[in-house]
């Protein structure tokens, strides 16, 4: 072969190079294009223009929830309030109350082999004293109990009253009981401080209070008048203990 000419039945490498690293390449870009790769940084995503409805309105519906809530709280406070006052003026004009008389018609004690009966008879006396001058009293039927140091001596019912503004009325409660089965030692020592007048008494009324005021009714409570550990001798020396009185609301 002459010098400076090239032969054409030699090897191309250069060619084939190329045509290989032309394949690779097709074979990459195609991978490439099946699997992306993430980007490197997030995309950005407007969160708004997915919200769907009006934004107003639920800030106007969140308005109206709070205003409605502040309103019943409002109107509940008022009517505690109210009902605060009201029991309170009801409280305040409630009658005095004393318990000024005690009469023993009868305490028998009757003894058998197997058993101690009581027998009694008692007769209490409460002055109810209604200092308002505008204010007229109406009590329903109302309900006494009596017990002498622990011992149940009856109950009875007192018919309705009317009480007149400023003035004083008397409400008798008489019980009795028939041969009632009771302890022996509590029977006598019941005889006996009746005898020396040392017994104590204990008194609960319970009836419905309401209040007239120029024709007009307002509509009370039951009330519980209570004399509690009222010592017979101090009765008997003329004093008139005074008992608790007070509304009890339903």
């Amino acid at each position: 072969m002459a010098a400076g000419q090239v032969s054409n039945n030699g090897p191309k490498p250069l060619q084939r190079n190329l045509s290989r690293r032309v394949s690779f390449n097709e074979a990459t870009l195609a991978r490439s294009q099946e699997h992306p790769k993430p980007p490197s940084e997030p995309e950005f995503i407007d969160t708004e223009a997915q919200v769907t409805g009006r934004p107003g309105c639920s800030a106007c519906c969140n308005s109206c929830c709070a205003w409605t809530s502040l309103i019943l709280a409002l109107l509940l406070v008022l009517a505690i309030l109210v009902g605060g006052v009201y029991f309170a003026f009801l409280q305040s004009n409630l009658p005095e109350v004393r318990l000024h008389r005690l009469d023993v018609y009868y305490l028998g004690v009757n003894n058998t082999d197997t058993d101690t009966f009581l027998t009694s008879d008692f007769e209490v006396r409460l002055n109810f004293t209604n200092d308002n001058s505008k204010i007229k009293l109406s009590y329903s039927q109302m309900t006494t109990s009596l017990s002498v140091e622990g011992v149940d001596l009856g109950t009875v019912k007192i018919p309705a009253i009317i009480q007149e503004p400023s003035s004083s009325v008397d409400v008798k409660a008489r019980t009795w009981m028939r041969k009632t089965s009771t302890e022996e030692t509590v029977a006598e020592d019941l005889r006996d401080n009746s005898l020396k007048h040392l017994m104590v008494i204990d008194v609960v009324l319970k009836g419905h209070i309401d209040f007239l005021v120029n024709g007009n009714k307002m509509n009370g409570f039951p009330f519980k008048v209570s004399c509690r550990s009222i010592d017979q001798s101090e009765i008997d020396n003329g004093h008139a203990p005074k008992c608790a009185v007070q509304m009890t609301p339903l």
